[in-house]
């Protein structure tokens, strides 16, 4: 059972109507401007650069080299990056991590997913990288909500930059008296992440800590985390974005 950590105040953020709303603001200034792909979460942290390092770090080149630092294999490891907003995440695995597997962005705003497929479909023809097999895909999919109606398929890695966040923004009771929150770690164990595979969760609302506390549930392992610049006030000392990498063992 996942420890207790502390609720957020609901706020906008935690609305479909606002993320529907966003995304069709984003998808209206792409139109005008092809140049704009939209916003880059956590971007001022530098938080998606050290996300992409990190995977890179800890990917081997080929399946011969696979190890437990290197758990998976840059030409075939899949992944599935949740609410992801404009793609922005997977297309630089792609382009810069020369990630090759099945790569999904899925997200409960039809807006966001609209957004990605017309930013994917710029990338291709502009050849900016190779997706010879067509393996980078959006999806509409509100997965705590319908948890069944994605793909049958279990994921090497699920991605997190900010949708916990959200999430925890809501205030919603999904069903059974919890919330979003408390759903989130033992529905992702359960319907997208392969055994040994990696749940790497970025967050600016919730500590490294608390993070940890959360996916306290069987089954999931602390496996790594990333470093970020640590700031001090009052004689606390902290860091505004975590992440945290999690294993699933069974």
């Amino acid at each position: 059972m996942a420890e207790h950590v502390e609720k957020l105040n609901p706020s906008k953020l935690g609305t479909k109507e606002y993320w529907d709303q966003f995304y069709a603001l984003e998808q209206r200034n792409f139109a005008e401007n092809s140049n704009d792909e939209g916003e880059v979460w956590f971007a001022d942290a530098d938080a998606e650069d050290k996300i992409v390092d990190f995977l890179i770090n800890h990917t081997a080149f080929s399946d011969d080299e696979l190890n437990d630092e290197f758990p998976f294999s840059r030409t075939s490891t899949s992944a599935i990056d949740l609410g992801t907003g404009n793609g922005h995440l997977l297309f630089r695995l792609r382009s810069e991590g020369g990630f090759m597997g099945n790569l999904c962005g899925i997200d409960y705003a039809e807006t966001s997913v609209a957004f990605a497929k017309h930013i994917l479909a710029k990338k291709k023809d502009e050849q900016q990288f190779d997706d010879p097999d067509n393996n980078i895909t959006f999806e509409h999919v509100d997965f705590l909500n319908f948890p069944d109606d994605k793909t049958n398929e279990a994921w090497d890695l699920v991605l997190d930059k900010g949708t916990l966040d959200a999430i925890a923004l809501s205030g919603d009771i999904i069903r059974n008296g919890l919330s979003g929150v408390d759903l989130f770690p033992t529905v992702v164990r359960d319907t997208l992440v392969r055994v040994g595979g990696i749940i790497l969760i970025t967050s600016c609302n919730f500590t490294e800590e608390e993070l940890v506390k959360l996916f306290n549930i069987e089954g999931l392992q602390l496996w790594k985390t990333i470093k970020y610049p640590v700031f001090e006030f009052g004689g606390v000392k902290g860091q505004s974005i975590s992440s945290v990498a999690f294993r699933r063992t069974k």
